[in-house]
């Protein structure tokens, strides 16, 4: 199956279990500076809005990125990252609790690519394996993160090598998800 369509499904779980819980979309703090065309509905008394994820038009892609990095990135990376504007989705997998970063607009995917450049330079720099973050852990220092040489998806302390896999590839990764 698809990333595209994997992360499409793994939203509408997430959408589905968010709503029998809460009788509610997805929540997100509300900030006018920083809208999202997934926003529904109006902002409540405690200063949220409401999201349902929607496609990126046009898709959005990381290939300019690998290149000016000179990497090749995995396959499925565009696809988590360019598909959808969405917010984070909270899940579980292999026992950790993650949370799977989203787009949220185009100035979001500008950002992210940012923080990506970052995150490869800094690996370079420490003489580790490149990674690309994909999501976050309970632990502040503990990051979701794709090998960019072998496209598994692992555990890493920020600054360290990478230290437990948590699925072969992004489809696995995805498809392995708990929401």
């Amino acid at each position: 199956m698809s990333v595209v369509l994997q992360l499409t499904q793994l939203h509408q779980r997430f959408n589905d279990k968010t709503l029998k819980n809460t009788q509610k979309h997805p929540l997100m703090v509300h900030d006018e500076q920083w809208p999202s065309p997934c926003e529904i509905g109006n902002v409540d008394q405690q200063g949220n809005i409401q999201w349902q994820a929607v496609l990126q038009q046009p898709a959005g892609s990381l290939n300019d990125l690998a290149k000016a990095l000179d990497v090749t990135f995995p396959s499925g990376l565009n696809a988590l990252y360019g598909h959808m504007y969405g917010g984070n989705i909270q899940a579980s997998i292999d026992g950790h609790q993650v949370e799977l970063l989203q787009v949220w607009n185009s100035d979001d995917f500008d950002l992210l690519q940012q923080n990506i450049t970052g995150h490869v330079l800094m690996k370079r720099k420490l003489k580790q394996p490149e990674t690309v973050f994909i999501g976050l852990t309970a632990q502040d220092d503990l990051l979701v993160c794709v090998l960019l040489h072998s496209g598994e998806v692992c555990l890493e302390y920020v600054g360290k090598k990478t230290h437990h896999v948590l699925a072969a590839n992004i489809e696995e990764f995805l498809q392995a998800l708990e929401v």
